[in-house]
């Protein structure tokens, strides 16, 4: 055999032992994606924005709630973003402000807008084991979907000059057969509350939970029914994992355990308000931000879930 028919033959069982191999796969992720942006184009032109992000890839951290947030201001306009999440848990907050465009005679005298979003995610794999079942019994899992939030009304100006939004998924999948059950949610149309979606699968397989959180808020200067909008959604997503049998595994590789109920406690609620409250304090300098009087529309400062002041 010549010596290149001897490596391509090496080269060939090496990719054969290589596909054998299992692939390699990513069990938990964390992640959160925030931009802010003002913009102003008259009687000043120039741009602040920042887009931090978190990405954390079978990270023990995911278990921990992770905190990011960021602020915009300039030209008259303000935008903020807040995140905090972990397994089972997504909480977002957005919010945006813009003069309008023009005096009592119709003459402009600001141009621009401004924009804020976050998006967070998780996912997690959990082992369908324990209770004592042998591999191939049947069991099922139930997911419980809890949401809670609001919009600034009106949430939409014909044009998009005023936007808020806010949208939260669930999804709880089979790795083996891939079934799966879903559901989307859009503050536009659905009513906050308490949702469950049933998987069947068997002992011996893996599952995977998967959530996300998305909320946005945009103003410009021509929007002619609000200065403010917000997306208010600081109560939370919660994510809840039920087996059909008492003591199968719900713990997923991340170490965290779904079990735990959807719905935060009020306590952790407090919390977020007093970091809120702290943080607008020590940005309480920036333009077009001051403690509300109220969660309004009208209200020149950013509220948020527990009535605390807008941070950076």
């Amino acid at each position: 055999m010549s010596a290149a028919r001897a490596l391509t033959a090496g080269l060939g069982a090496a990719l054969l032992w290589a596909l054998s191999l299992p692939a390699a796969a990513l069990d938990s992720q964390l992640t959160a994606q925030l931009l802010v942006n003002t913009t102003a184009f008259y009687p000043v032109s120039g741009v602040d924005s920042d887009a931090p992000t978190l990405n954390l890839m079978d990270d023990p951290r995911v278990s921990q709630l992770q905190v990011l947030d960021t602020r915009s201001a300039f030209g008259g306009g303000s935008a903020l973003a807040h995140f905090e999440g972990r397994m089972g848990l997504l909480r977002a907050y957005a919010w945006a402000s813009f003069p309008y465009c023009c005096d009592a005679l119709g003459q402009r005298v600001v141009q621009g807008y401004s924009n804020a979003t976050v998006e967070g995610r998780f996912y997690d794999s959990i082992a369908v084991s324990g209770a004592g079942l042998a591999p191939g019994t049947p069991v099922s899992y139930t997911v419980n979907f809890s949401i809670a939030g609001s919009l600034s009304d009106p949430s939409f100006e014909s044009g998009g000059f005023l936007t808020a939004y806010g949208l939260a998924e669930v999804r709880l999948r089979d790795l083996s057969s891939f079934a799966e059950v879903n559901k989307s949610w859009d503050a536009s149309r659905d009513t906050p509350g308490l949702f469950s979606l049933t998987l069947d699968t068997f002992v011996g397989r893996t599952i995977a939970l998967s959530g996300m959180l998305a909320v946005g808020a945009s103003v410009s200067d021509a929007a002619r029914l609000g200065r403010v909008a917000w997306a208010d959604f600081g109560h939370s997503a919660g994510y809840q994992l039920l087996p059909s049998v008492a003591g199968l595994n719900t713990t997923g590789a991340s170490g965290y355990d779904f079990s735990a109920s959807p719905v935060p406690e009020p306590g952790a609620w407090a919390l977020l308000a007093a970091g809120l409250l702290l943080l607008g304090l020590r940005r309480q300098s920036g333009p077009c931000l001051r403690p509300p009087s109220s969660k309004s529309a009208d209200s020149s400062a950013p509220p948020t879930a527990s009535g605390g002041t807008a941070r950076r």
